[in-house]
């Protein structure tokens, strides 16, 4: 036995015991912090939501083109379905948007008064997390101001550039963000 250690074999052996016990649990915990790095925040990403802000959007553009020149209060009845089917088909994308799934922990992160406060939006902090609904409400009143000038004033050019300027950033922060939700 060498005089220099205070401690016998066994007794060695059973003190390397509980260091073996601490570095499984710090393993553990390491594989548990990193699997937690990876949960998710925002919502997952939706093919057929994808697919239809394309569509509705290669519909939206085909209508701007054809009305960009300006239209006529006379001519509004002409372009009455177009406007209803653009509404009905942003709508709906909207509602699609709006009732996924909302993963926990983003409903916990909203809750925290930083988040709300830089969201502006206590009523639906949430809404902070997943902007793509918001982008089509806009969209929607975007479209909606735009036919209701058409019926009652027709469209003029400037009118047309800036209601095709408010379009074009809802539906590019839109499809922005649904695009990055693609992992």
């Amino acid at each position: 036995m060498n005089r220099h250690l205070p401690f016998d074999r066994e007794t060695s052996a059973a003190m390397a015991r509980p260091n073996v016990v601490r570095n499984f649990f710090a393993a553990l915990a390491g594989v548990l912090l990193l699997c937690g790095c990876m949960a998710q925040l925002v919502p997952a990403y939706d093919q057929t939501l994808v697919d239809g802000l394309d569509e509705a959007n290669a519909a939206a553009l085909t209508f701007f083109a054809e009305v960009e020149t300006g239209s006529s209060v006379e001519e509004f009845a002409e372009y009455r379905g177009d406007y209803a089917a653009l509404i009905g088909g942003f709508d709906a994308l909207r509602q699609r948007a709006a009732t996924r799934y909302v993963p926990p922990l983003n409903e916990r992160l909203a809750s925290i008064r930083l988040v709300k406060d830089n969201c502006n939006s206590r009523e639906n902090p949430t809404a902070c997390l997943n902007m793509t609904e918001q982008n089509l409400t806009n969209i929607l009143t975007t479209l909606r101001a735009m036919r209701d000038r058409h019926r009652t004033q027709g469209l003029v050019e400037d009118a047309y550039i800036d209601l095709r300027a408010e379009y074009d950033t809802s539906i590019d922060r839109a499809l922005t963000i649904e695009n990055a939700l693609k992992r």
